[in-house]
């Protein structure tokens, strides 16, 4: 009897271990099933654009993230204030619509924590007037449009100073606003409107200063046709924005790498009239 309690007792051990170690097995298989399905699984980041050439450039960086299994889902926006509401949200997880000047105003205002990911480009701001071709030709009591944003208004002051068209009184920190002109340095008067409105508004003032996308929509370029553009040591680079908790993750640095591509560096350097030059 004992030699058989014995004999049953070994076969139930082997009978064991050989299940556990096939459980072993097939948890080992479903392990690596489904890390490799982890690394194919299509992931998906949502940016935000106003229009081109952000558009183009996130067009861009979308099909070499492809390769990777990246998907890019791009949502267009109506304004430039949309893009940061949308984000400030998670309702996207990046935009590229601004430069970061804007986007601290943002922050400032909506008690927001966007965030600079990577510049892109310098948008090259200019002053173009329809009846001077030029900035001598510019009459001291000229009446300029410029953007009404303080983050614009504080870049057509910097560009105008830039020239020594006029002249700011210095401050610690922050944005230039009107009243820092120097009193005496010029005889400009300046009428603020939203920076989509001013090419409407450009045969009705001597001067507008505005980015290359609008001053395109009036067959401009800042090459040919602007009286003074800005120089490329400025701020106001146009730039890849995330939050504060998603800035440093893993997608957001691959859209990062893929909107800093030659693709891109080619395409911003065959737009006519250097209107856009590469910031990277």
């Amino acid at each position: 009897m004992k030699k058989w309690l014995m004999t049953m007792m070994v076969v139930l051990a082997s009978v064991l271990v050989a299940c556990s170690g096939s459980n072993d097995s097939e948890n080992t298989e479903k392990s690596s099933e489904d890390n490799t399905n982890d690394e194919n699984k299509e992931q998906t980041i949502r940016v935000a654009v106003v229009e081109s050439p952000m558009l183009d450039i996130v067009e861009i960086a979308k099909e070499n993230l492809a390769e990777e299994n990246i998907e890019v889902e791009i949502v267009e926006m109506g304004d430039y204030i949309q893009p940061n509401a949308a984000l400030a949200n998670k309702e996207v997880d990046a935009n590229f619509s601004q430069h970061v000047p804007f986007m601290e105003q943002f922050n400032e205002n909506s008690d927001a924590s966007l965030t600079e990911v990577q510049p892109i480009y310098y948008a090259n701001f200019g002053l173009y007037a329809q009846e001077y071709d030029s900035v001598e030709e510019f009459p001291e009591d000229a009446t300029i449009g410029i953007a009404n944003d303080p983050s614009n208004v504080d870049r057509s002051l910097r560009l105008l100073a830039s020239h020594h068209l006029i002249e700011l009184n210095e401050i610690d920190d922050g944005q230039y606003g009107l009243d820092d002109i120097k009193e005496g340095s010029h005889n400009f008067s300046f009428e603020q409107a939203g920076i989509t409105a001013l090419t409407r508004l450009y045969e009705d003032f001597d001067g507008i200063i505005v980015n290359p996308t609008h001053a395109d929509n009036l067959g401009l370029t800042p090459a040919d046709d602007a009286l003074i553009t800005e120089k490329e040591d400025n701020k106001f680079a146009i730039t890849l924005v995330a939050r504060e908790d998603n800035a440093d993750s893993e997608l957001i640095q691959q859209l990062a790498d893929a909107m800093t591509s030659e693709d891109v560096r080619e395409f911003l350097n065959s737009r006519e009239g250097k209107a856009s030059i590469p910031a990277f």
